[in-house]
């Protein structure tokens, strides 16, 4: 009986948990899986809940490589997945390749909050899209690259800014062709080719390029410019200006054209300020040109200058703090060193080897409670620790110094033994040392990390 009862609760427990569970749909499609370099293909990324959603949902600035996104609108929708309603958004943006091959749309990572079946608190979820590929197309032979567009519609539109009927020797014209493109974005525009014609001087000026967006459509525009002096007397005939574009509704290719046209240039007697004109004219190519190149510091472009900047500041300050660190940590053990038991050892060294009988007995006294200063004499010391010889060399140099006596005894000998009843006496008490804490701040430490030393 206790164990059906079991079994009921357990049942009942995940059929609530299964009523009260819902269930979240992302994907991503176009309306092409091919298109022209310059097409726009329409992205949909929808986001559905068995539930609602209880907070927007951003989806940020989606970058896909090899192409330029724009964003359009958010539609809201219902749907029926495997027989169920869901609720959701769907997100239209348009994707322009800029170069051939395959290009892919990433996979896409959402957040999003939905209550669960039969709740009102919303829970935060992450969902996923798959990525998706798109096949681009590079410009079809017979067109050329430099005058390739893709678009819905286009107009052209040419003037001048005086009447091209009266014109002398010395005057300037500023002929100015301006096209809108529906469909695209101003960066697929292509410039005008300004041909070359014997006796006119032309001189371009800066482009104006806009891209115009709602929410459900975009156009482009481009207006150019350039400046025509006439140089030599005569009829000059401007070729004609063909512009090409693929129409991504009808799938078929348009050219528009501005006709040739002659103009008949009379003479002018006075041609002294001709070569003043060209030059003035010259002046302003330039000048517009240089105003046209990006800003640059120390020929880097200002973010890139700046994240270099950054990175090198980021950069000094970590050397800073390590070498103040380093220097710090070296003056703290050389401070160290200078009072430890090896530095008093490296003394008593040196006494010996310069012969200085007094020094040696001051050493010795000092290296002795450095080393332990419960050991009441360097006798002690030596008795224990030390040999026979040692001993007795210890007490030869004690009356030389303290009873003026002549007596000798072996410098040499002296230090080796010395140096062999230190290494006794640190084996010795090797365990006792090494539990000692390693620490700077102990005094009580025998030997401190210290620069390397034989002693």
């Amino acid at each position: 009986m206790v164990a059906k009862l079991k079994l009921t609760a357990v049942l009942f427990l995940l059929c609530s948990a299964l009523g009260y569970s819902q269930h979240l749909v992302s994907y991503v499609t176009t309306n092409h899986n091919e298109a022209y370099i310059g097409q726009p293909v329409q992205m949909t990324v929808s986001v559905y809940t068995s539930t609602w959603f209880t907070s927007g949902i951003n989806l940020g600035n989606i970058q896909v490589d090899g192409a330029l996104t724009v964003y359009f609108r958010s539609v809201s929708s219902n749907k029926t997945f495997s027989g169920k309603q869901y609720s959701g958004v769907d997100f239209i943006y348009n994707v322009f390749p800029t170069q051939e091959g395959t290009i892919t749309i990433p996979a896409l990572e959402i957040n999003v909050e939905s209550p669960q079946t039969g709740g009102y608190k919303g829970i935060k979820h992450v969902i996923h899209t798959k990525p998706k590929s798109i096949t681009v197309k590079g410009v079809p032979l017979g067109y050329s690259p430099d005058n390739w567009l893709v678009c819905g519609n286009l107009t052209i539109n040419e003037k001048w800014n005086s009447d091209i009927k009266h014109v002398k020797v010395g005057d300037v014209l500023q002929r100015t062709i301006s096209r809108t493109a529906s469909g695209t974005l101003g960066e697929f525009i292509p410039a005008v080719a300004w041909d070359s014609v014997a006796g006119v001087s032309i001189y371009p000026k800066r482009p104006s390029v806009n891209t115009n967006k709602t929410k459900t459509y975009v156009s482009a525009s481009r207006t150019e410019g350039a400046n025509y002096l006439f140089e030599k007397e005569g009829p000059v005939t401007l070729p004609r200006i063909e512009f090409v574009h693929w129409n991504y509704n009808t799938h078929k290719f348009y050219k528009k054209i501005i006709d040739s046209v002659t103009i008949n240039v009379a003479p002018n007697p006075d041609l002294k300020m001709l070569s003043g004109i060209k030059k003035q004219l010259e002046a302003e190519t330039v000048a517009e040109s240089e105003e046209d190149k990006p800003f640059l510091i120390l020929g880097l472009p200002v973010k890139t200058f700046i994240k270099y900047l950054l990175f090198c500041l980021v950069a000094l300050f970590l050397l800073f703090t390590f070498l103040r660190w380093a220097i710090t940590t070296a003056i703290k053990r050389h401070k160290a060193y200078k009072v430890s038991e090896r530095y008093a050892f490296k003394k008593v060294v040196l006494a010996i080897h310069h012969d200085t009988n007094y020094a040696v007995l001051n050493a010795l006294k000092i290296w002795l409670l450095k080393l332990n200063p419960e050991i009441p004499s360097m006798e002690a010391f030596l008795q224990r620790y030390g040999t026979p010889d040692a001993l007795r060399n210890y007490q030869q140099l004690e009356k030389r110094v303290l009873e003026a006596s002549s007596s000798t005894y072996n410098a040499s000998a002296f230090k080796k033994d010395l140096e062999a009843a230190r290494t006794t006496y640190l084996q010795y008490h090797k365990a006792e040392l090494e539990s000692k804490p390693k620490d700077l701040s102990k005094s009580d430490w025998l030997n401190p990390t210290a620069p390397k030393s034989r002693y």
